[in-house]
């Protein structure tokens, strides 16, 4: 008995926290962050996760240097969450692949593409709306609070996907010059 209550202690522990990073998310420490080295980093730690581990085959494709002004905790928070909805998409095996390009009007994209179950258009439409979760054991918190935390920095997320083929998670930053700072 007592196992189950630490348990459910520390499931609504986390709810609240989630809820309260939804409903005001801080500013953080926003400073300088080498894109590069925190997605080579990020990732290498998701590959070791015990839900991904030898079923994802995870793939990164950066070319340059990329640095951006953003909260490196707020950075992996993002990213982690959507790497690992992702990987609850797949069912069995299957692959994510986080690409990176810089373009000339100093934006940055980061890609996180899953060949995962997929999303129909009104799905698409929903999930950034708080409490809205298609997963047995989800809050629907983890895309809002994604949303609201690149909404501080003044980036954007687009989603396109397809049932039965994947979904494509798209992050737009603002490129940082360390020179210039």
């Amino acid at each position: 008995l007592m196992h189950i209550v630490l348990r459910e202690t520390d499931r609504l522990s986390n709810l609240v926290s989630n809820f309260l990073t939804f409903a005001r998310p801080s500013a953080g420490q926003a400073k300088c962050v080498d894109l590069t080295k925190a997605l080579t980093e990020i990732a290498t730690l998701f590959e070791k996760d015990g839900a991904v581990q030898q079923r994802i085959k995870l793939s990164l494709a950066i070319n340059d240097a990329v640095f951006v002004y953003f909260d490196p905790l707020q950075l992996n928070q993002v990213v982690w969450n959507l790497l690992s909805n992702s990987a609850e998409a797949i069912e069995k095996e299957g692959r994510i692949n986080i690409a990176v390009r810089k373009f000339k009007n100093e934006t940055v994209t980061v890609e996180i593409t899953d060949n995962g179950c997929g999303m129909d258009r009104e799905t698409v439409k929903t999930i950034f709306n708080p409490f809205f979760t298609t997963k047995t054991n989800g809050t629907g918190l983890g895309l809002s609070i994604v949303y609201r935390i690149l909404e501080t920095y003044d980036c954007r997320l687009d989603v396109h996907s397809q049932p039965g083929i994947g979904s494509t998670f798209t992050l737009y930053f603002k490129q940082f010059n360390p020179a210039a700072a």
